[in-house]
């Protein structure tokens, strides 16, 4: 049955982004086939402008992407569409579940897309080479290959991903146990989560350096390369327990009752 809830829930979320990213995709096309002829003044113009437009569509693509899924988990929990979901023969757990594992397919697929249109738009040998010999400069110190450090990186920036969209759920769901003024108490929640995740990541961090008796590295004006990798490392694990926490909380919320408008 989840299945079927996800396989709805995406279908939903993806009616609009789904031609930003095919437009997106086509214009990085298009720049890349413009810049063949960009030894040509007028050409290479042209090859500008629609650049600007293609990065002007990954933009719009991350941004909506977040609109709509926070759309789609309101419309179907608070809104009219939400009589239809709720009289569904599932457990609200399952309800919430879905809309968090299609929302992560949703944000996924939007982050591919945008990968792929800046790899359409800027690869090239001549590119590539220079910068890989930069990051392997740059990961020179830290004890790990440059596609390992890269892939953490990847890691700790998706579950922070992840974390936000978790508070942002449990911000809406804790909004909607009010009578009025969802909209505005639903930000201030969120501010509340966000802001006090950050205190707490802030001192996770510095107890990890003063446990290891490294406290010493964050005060440094240049932080040694082994510091950088623990802060990615210790901002992983929070992310991911910012991630499981907000869920539960907010099935907590969730369970208690609906307030549908």
């Amino acid at each position: 049955m989840i299945g079927k809830l996800m396989k709805h829930d995406i279908k939903r979320m993806s009616k609009v982004l789904i031609y930003l990213y095919a437009i997106t995709l086509g214009f990085a096309g298009i720049t890349r086939l413009i810049n063949i002829g960009r030894n040509i003044q007028a050409v290479y113009i042209l090859g500008q402008i629609f650049a600007g437009i293609t990065i002007s569509g990954i933009a719009s693509i991350l941004v909506n992407t977040f609109v709509h899924i926070l759309r789609n988990f309101i419309c179907s929990f608070y809104k009219d569409q939400s009589y239809l979901t709720h009289t569904l023969p599932v457990g609200k757990d399952k309800l919430l579940l879905s809309k968090y594992l299609s929302s992560l397919i949703v944000i996924v697929s939007s982050v591919v897309v945008s990968v792929m249109s800046l790899f359409i738009l800027y690869w090239s040998e001549s590119l590539m080479k220079p910068l890989l010999m930069l990051i392997e400069t740059a990961v020179s110190g830290f004890n790990m290959s440059a596609g390992v450090f890269i892939a953490l990186m990847v890691f700790v920036l998706f579950s922070q991903i992840c974390s936000i969209m978790s508070m942002a759920f449990a911000a809406v769901v804790k909004a909607n146990t009010y009578n009025h003024h969802r909209i505005m108490n639903g930000l201030l929640w969120f501010a509340l989560f966000y802001f006090g995740a950050s205190i707490v990541s802030i001192l996770a961090i510095a107890l990890v350096f003063l446990m290891t008796g490294n406290i010493d590295y964050l005060l440094a004006e240049v932080m040694p390369q082994s510091a950088f990798v623990t802060i990615m490392i210790t901002g992983l694990v929070v992310y991911c327990v910012y991630s499981v926490l907000f869920y539960f909380l907010c099935r907590r919320w969730f369970k208690k009752g609906v307030n549908v408008d």
